[in-house]
């Protein structure tokens, strides 16, 4: 049976702090990354209903700075899912307290395994795609998700 993206969707903001920062007052990237992954696996956790580990993450680009006292606006949801992982898009955006100004900051795409009581990879269930933005977004996650696949494989064949 297959779960609806919005079953799944998460928004989430926060402020940034002077221990998130570094010494120029921008938001470490690391931290960020933190944020996305966090949201990312409550997205995960949400459509899967199980323990997820993080597998990947795609083009993670930092497009603007984020300043102390920003806040940091955080959107996720499943745009693809496998039998037993799920790609969630993550996108993030910043907004001056003072102006009210928001800027793009990024969008990533990442990949989580959802794992069974014994730690095995687990069936999640699969997409219900409502609209054709939907089915767009499922499209191209498919895509990357084979891209995925053979980057993972060569990286693999590369190591032995």
């Amino acid at each position: 049976m297959g779960k609806k993206v919005s079953e799944s969707e998460v928004h989430s903001e926060i402020i940034v702090l002077p221990g998130d920062t570094n010494m120029f007052g921008d938001l470490y990237g690391g931290r960020l990354v933190e944020w996305m992954d966090n949201i990312g696996s409550i997205t995960a956790f949400k459509h899967s209903r199980m323990k997820v580990v993080t597998g990947s993450i795609d083009n993670l680009f930092f497009l603007s700075p984020i300043k102390l006292g920003y806040i940091v606006h955080l959107h996720s949801f499943v745009t693809f899912t496998t039998k037993s992982t799920m790609e969630i898009e993550i996108d993030v955006s910043s907004e001056n307290v003072t102006t009210g100004t928001t800027n793009v900051t990024t969008r990533a795409f990442f990949t989580y395994v959802a794992l069974n009581e014994n730690g095995h990879a687990a069936e999640v269930p699969q997409l219900t795609l409502e609209n054709d933005a939907e089915k767009v977004k499922f499209n191209e996650g498919k895509l990357r998700s084979e891209h995925r696949l053979q980057l993972l494989k060569d990286i693999k064949n590369s190591l032995h």
